[in-house]
């Protein structure tokens, strides 16, 4: 009994599973997909529909899939599971893979949405802004870390762009986030996708690991912590996860995200992010035959358990099995991937096709349209005139149509309500005869209006399938096919439904054909075109641009030998009506570069830093590379070469500012390399605002442009540009070839001749135009002659600028103010010029207030304020700038005496370093000393010690003018100075993520008022302030003080309406300007330069002048004033010669300033709950 019991159990199991895989049988096929459904990659691949009819879970490993006797070998499935009634989807595309697609990965690139959501886009986050300690909190992205004092947002964070949920401090540079999920099961998909849209970088963890990151430094991140390069947000980019799939754990996790901006003064940020599991596609490794064939599913034994033989098929009509219980196989017209198969089925495919007469193209008014068709089945023809899709409701087709207007027609075959075949449009160009081609699109009118006002969606899922006529001059179409529209551009897109815009077209084989094959484009020498851009010239069309401008620069760029996208002019219809001229152009992306430099694959890049195709790597290292290279030295230059083509980018950096293209470098750019090592070229793109496009006149000089002003942002091709200027032979090189261009390509005769070709191209149709909208024609005209006249004068504008930029040299600039150190022994040290050119030491021991005097046997003479510093606990050292103009170092015992030896280096000459052209100035960080100063040629470098001398440039711009002063905030050397063109500049290095060979150095610029004297930083509640002596006189050549943009974006935007030739006290606000205030009562009474320090002890600052008649005055910086007084009357001293030096004893808060009196003897001014005043030494021209 036993054993027949288990005997039946054995069968009744056997034969239950054996039910189980018979519910498993094939639905739907389709072999001839053509605009249904998308795989992962975007490609309208074949697919076949697998259906659980069982009522429990089947999984389908070891199942297969084969094509029938022709194709003997199978495809094994992968083991996962179909729920009880549902459906999967195979697609046969011959790929044999089970794992995403490069395109899923592309946010841009295709519509994969997530399958299983762990962290939406929308959620509540926990964060926090740090400020305070130079480190973030240990474990700040674990899990069970204590963030009750973060607070509680909505995704996204950031600010500056009116589109966050959570607004963070204007300013912000680092923001932590947290978010905690719950996990029911550990996941059986290895598909884990993170998604982040950011502004300018991030770093995200999982469960405590990094997982991810984008423009971040490497290490652990502190609170000064910033985004290697910029991005601009809008575009999220998915990063693979299936090497961190294992991090998750049943249960809570966390998913925390350092999000990194620019910098303090950058004008936005932002940063939203989600994680997921995308669906698991697959792909099988056969494909299916149109012409018919057998497919068959085999069990895990190899047991056939369901078979579809099925005839040949008709594009977009499916084969399959009806919805009731006999299952009978035949056709549908509306394919039901995923889902049951509940249309009528036919017994064979329904063919149909369309004939419009007379053909499309350019009629005489009154024209009369019929539309035929020859069909295998009975039909109704139905149509739309306004673009629409037509239905079973649509209009019928009784007759021929009169038409008395340009017109659309759009017409498709109907068998009861289902559509046969593609749906045919027919554009009739009514009454006048165009000079330039036309392209006319139709497509659903609220897909239209989607494309056109929604603008944020940018990639794949904004992509909306249209129909494109094109029509040559004489009216004849030449090409009617699908593809695919997106709106395109960056501000340009704004605007209502009445704004002119431009487009992208998409050519794919799931919209018909995956190229236009006609030459529309004749100049660029190219057969056929997956896409094209239709602009329409936002910053210069009607009323008041010219249309030209971005063309011309492309061609000049063409005569230069660059690499550029070619374009020419159509007019556009969009569902009928007119939308005027615009410029159909090459889209740079990996089909560009294939056609114009050879087949291959490519890394290319466009604004923003975003990806066009291949990866960040190589511009990623190209950028660490000029940030951790001295390109003065030959062999480093050298290497550059391997990486970048010289001579493209020279004549790339010419063009943009010869011509003025002041919406650039930091916007409107691409580059590009053929893999594996091509080197980079860069393609102008957007240069509307060129030829007096923007807000600007032609004679603001473009290197104050790229050097102090408006060519913010700080790009890696600027970084490149300023690094190469610092090498000498670049810099003869250079000079050379904008002599060579602008006695070529840039000659008046060429950029006129081109100026008319492109306006006589337009002329008649921007008339028409013009006239249709009620513009002034005259104003076109005028936009004309502005552009020919700038032909005429830019190149002699160019040549002076650059002959002038490059003749600039720094003037010796010396400080004889005094230098003050007090070591860790208690001695104080103080040095100055006497009266008689001679370097005086005074020296007091600790607790002590004698001060013995003595001259300085430094040799060879020194000239203008040295540095003190000190290293170990009972010496000082001492940097100046010889009368030679080398830097040299001195060093002795701090015990003053009459024997005392100095040693002596000549720190220029031992490095081989150009001499000084100012005092060098020096701060102590970890006991390395760090040296900066300028040269004749306005360039700087930074010295430091660690055991050996070693430097290091910084950026080649801007080019200083004057002197610099280095200062220590936390872990960030500053180092501020004037720009030779007026503009007040700090650059910052973090010293806890420098290296020797890495050191990146930050540029941050106070716009808008030149500057004269040396300006100084204060750090005021994590804010980087700056003071400055604001010029009475604006200089020959003005800074680039631009504030145009920043006006019309912020709200409550401060002007400075203060005096000249006063101090201004610069505020960082977190955008790309600062709020400038007066300081008061300083007009007229500034003599020589300021002191500025900081009372740590009261948390106040002071700033400290000499004015006319020789009185040391203070300021105390409350709020956002400056509260003066007259130190020198309150303390009853006499008038001061040099300018004073000042400090707080970090301990009892008292205030001491130091000055030269009339005959070199040293003066101190002291507050201790009032001044009072002291002699240091006497007479010091007198001491030897």
């Amino acid at each position: 009994m036993p054993f027949r019991l288990t005997l039946f159990l054995f069968f009744v199991v056997k034969l239950c599973a054996y039910a189980e895989i018979q519910s498993l049988r094939i639905n739907e096929v389709i072999a001839s997909n053509r605009t249904g459904k998308l795989d992962d990659a975007g490609n309208s691949s074949d697919w076949v529909e697998l259906h659980n009819a069982g009522e429990k879970v089947l999984r389908l490993g070891k199942f297969q899939l084969s094509g029938g006797d022709d194709k003997p070998s199978a495809w094994l499935l992968p083991n996962i599971a179909i729920a009880p009634g549902g459906y999967q989807l195979i697609w046969m595309s011959g790929l044999d893979r089970v794992s995403l697609s490069s395109e899923a990965m592309r946010t841009s690139g295709a519509m994969l949405p997530f399958e299983s959501t762990l962290v939406a886009a929308d959620v509540q986050w926990k964060y926090l802004v740090p400020s305070g300690s130079r480190e973030v909190a240990d474990g700040w992205n674990k899990l069970n870390f204590d963030d009750s004092n973060f607070a509680i947002g909505k995704a996204g964070f950031g600010y500056g762009d009116d589109d966050d949920d959570t607004v963070l401090p204007v300013g912000t540079a680092l923001v932590l986030l947290r978010h905690t999920f719950q996990l029911q099961d550990r996941p059986l998909s290895q598909s884990l996708v993170l998604e982040v849209d950011f502004d300018d970088g991030f770093v995200a963890y999982l469960n405590g690991t990094r997982i991810a990151e984008a423009n971040a430094p490497s290490g652990r991140l502190n609170v000064n912590s910033i985004a290697t390069e910029g991005r601009e947000a809008g575009t999220a980019d998915r990063f693979d996860l299936s090497a961190h799939v294992d991090l998750l754990r049943k249960g809570k996790n966390v998913l925390a995200i350092a999000g990194l901006n620019a910098g303090r003064g950058s004008s936005d940020m932002s940063l939203i992010a989600g994680l997921g599991f995308l669906p698991t596609p697959l792909h099988a490794n056969f494909r299916l035959a149109r012409e018919g064939g057998e497919l068959n599913l085999s069990d895990p034994n190899g047991q056939v358990v369901d078979s579809i033989r099925y005839a040949e098929q008709v594009a977009d009509q499916s084969y399959g099995r009806a919805q009731n219980e006999e299952g009978e196989l035949g056709f549908f017209l509306t394919p039901t991937p995923g889902a049951s198969n509940a249309g009528p089925q036919q017994s064979k495919p329904v063919v149909s096709k369309l004939f419009f007469s007379p053909k499309p193209g350019v009629h005489e008014l009154g024209v009369k349209v019929s539309i035929t068709s020859e069909a295998s089945a009975g039909i109704d023809i139905r149509y739309t005139r306004d673009g629409a899709e037509p239905t079973a409701k649509s209009q019928r087709v009784d007759g021929p149509i009169q038409l008395n207007k340009t017109g659309l027609f759009r017409a498709a075959a109907f068998v009861g309500g289902e559509r046969v075949g593609a749906i045919k449009s027919a554009t009739y160009l009514v009454g006048r005869q165009p000079t330039m081609p036309v392209i006319s699109i139709s497509m659903k009118p609220e897909d239209f209006y989607e494309v056109h006002m929604r603008s944020s969606a940018t990639g794949r899922s904004s992509e909306r399938s249209s129909h494109m006529e094109i029509f040559n001059t004489k009216g004849k179409r030449k090409v009617s096919t699908g593809f695919g529209l997106r709106l395109h551009g960056g501000f340009s897109r704004r605007g209502d439904f009445k704004a002119k815009k431009s487009y992208r077209a998409y050519f794919r084989d799931v919209y018909g054909s995956p190229k236009l094959k006609y030459n529309i484009i004749p100049m660029a020498g190219v057969k056929d075109f997956d896409k094209l851009i239709l602009r329409a010239n936002g910053n210069d069309r009607a009323p008041g641009g010219a249309y030209i401008r971005d063309q011309l620069m492309r061609d000049l760029h063409k005569d230069m030998g660059g690499l550029v996208s070619s374009g020419t002019w159509c007019l556009l219809y969009v569902n009928g009506n007119n939308y005027g001229v615009y410029n159909l152009v090459e889209r740079m992306d990996e089909e560009f570069m294939a056609s114009h430099t050879g087949k291959g694959e490519f890394d290319i890049i466009k604004t923003g830093n975003t990806i066009l195709s291949g990866t960040r790597d190589a511009w990623e290292e190209l950028g660490r590379f000029i940030g951790s290279t001295d390109l003065s030295r030959k062999e480093n230059y050298e290497a550059l070469k391997k990486r970048v083509d010289i001579e493209d980018f020279t004549t790339y950096m010419i063009l943009n500012l010869w011509g003025q293209n002041y919406d650039w470098p930091h916007n409107n750019w691409y580059a590009a390399r053929k893999l594996p090592d091509g080197k980079w070229r860069f393609m102008c793109w957007d240069s509307e605002w060129s030829f007096r496009g923007g807000p600007y006149k032609p004679d603001n000089d473009s290197y104050a442009f790229i050097d102090s002003g408006g060519a913010y942002g700080f790009s890696t091709k600027r970084k490149m540009f300023i690094a190469l200027l610092g090498n000498p032979e670049y810099r003869e090189y250079y000079q050379a070839e904008v002599r060579r261009h602008l006695d070529g390509a840039l000659l008046e005769e060429n950029v006129l001749r081109r100026t008319r070709q492109l306006s006589d191209a337009i002329a008649k149709e921007i008339e028409h135009e013009y006239r249709a909208s009620k513009y002034d024609i005259k104003i076109w005209r005028r936009q004309i002659e502005e552009i020919k006249k700038f032909g005429r004068i830019a190149g002699e504008n160019f040549g002076k600028w650059t002959d002038d930029y490059f003749a600039f040299r720094n003037k010796p600039v010396s400080n004889h103010g005094i230098a003050r150190l007090e070591n860790k022994a208690g001695f104080r040290h103080l040095a100055h010029l006497n009266a008689d050119g001679k370097w005086m030491e005074l020296v007091a021991k600790p607790n002590s207030n004698d001060w013995a005097v003595s001259t300085l046997p430094l040799s060879p003479p020194a000239s203008g304020r040295p540095a003190l510093f000190a290293l170990t606990k009972d010496e000082r050292r001492l940097v100046c700038r010889g009368a030679d103009g080398h830097l040299y170092e001195y060093a002795s015992a701090s015990n003053p005496g009459t024997n005392v030896k100095w040693s002596r280096q000549n720190l220029t000459k031992m490095l081989d370093l150009p001499k000084a052209a100012a005092d060098p100035s020096v701060v102590v960080a970890n006991s390395v000393p760090h040296v900066v100063y300028v040269d004749e040629l306005g360039e700087m470098r930074e010295l430091w010690f660690d055991g050996q001398w070693r430097q290091f440039p910084l950026p080649a711009m801007p080019r200083a003018e004057g002197g610099i002063i280095a200062s220590l905030d936390g872990s960030m050397l500053r180092v501020i100075y004037r720009s030779m063109f007026g503009v007040t500049y700090e650059q910052s290095l973090n010293l806890d993520s420098a290296t020797p060979k890495n050191r990146s150095w930050i540029t941050e610029g106070v716009h808008r008022l030149p500057a004269i004297g040396q300006p100084l930083g204060l750090t005021v509640k994590g804010r980087r302030d700056t003071v400055f002596h604001v010029a009475r006189d604006w200089p020959r050549r003005p800074p680039f003080i631009f504030d145009w943009n920043e006006r019309r974006r912020v709200p409550g935007y401060f002007t400075y309406e203060g005096e000249r030739n006063a101090l201004v006290y610069a505020k960082e606000i977190g955008q790309r300007f600062k709020n400038q205030y007066h300081v008061a009562h300083t007009t007229d009474q500034l003599y020589g330069d300021f002191a500025l320090f900081l009372d740590t002890k009261n948390d106040r600052h002071y700033l400290a002048f000499r004015n006319p008649e020789g009185d040391i005055l203070e300021s105390v910086l409350q709020g956002e004033e400056w509260i003066l007084t007259n130190p020198s009357e309150l303390g009853d001293a006499p008038q001061a010669k040099g300018s004073p030096y000042g400090w707080a004893n970090a301990k009892t808060g008292t205030r001491h300033y130091l000055y030269q009196g009339e005959n070199s003897e040293v003066h101190q001014l002291s507050f201790e709950g009032k001044w009072t005043h002291q002699i240091i030494s006497p007479n010091t021209s007198k001491v030897e």
